[in-house]
């Protein structure tokens, strides 16, 4: 591949790194300040439980663009044994979490 096609896909990739963990920090922010504001207004106890699964949605929604980028770091810049070892470790990490919080929103396992 030409290097000018290589350096285009590093500024891709870069900005997926870029966007996915932004959406985790802003999710992460609006979700708080969402729980507060409707702790506050309510004037009821702190509902964590729907906390934590505006959390669990940010959680997942940042680590499928981050995901996306180092598949393609993977398969097109960086092709390593240790770039694919850290392909498996993400990919791991976000089904074990996509059942998880699929358990706790939904009550019940993905395949049931």
């Amino acid at each position: 591949m030409s290097d000018q096609i290589i350096e285009i896909l590093n500024y891709i990739i870069r900005g997926l790194e870029i966007t996915g963990a932004g959406l985790l920090i802003l999710g992460f922010i609006v979700a708080t300040f969402r729980s507060i504001r409707q702790y506050i207004v309510n004037r009821t106890s702190f509902d964590i439980k729907n906390y934590r699964l505006a959390l669990g949605r940010v959680v997942l929604i940042g680590l499928e663009v981050l995901v996306a980028s180092v598949i393609l770091k993977t398969i097109v810049v960086d092709e390593t044994v240790q770039s694919l070892s850290f392909l498996v470790i993400m990919v791991a990490i976000r089904t074990i979490l996509g059942w998880t919080m699929t358990l706790e929103m939904k009550g019940r396992w993905p395949w049931q």
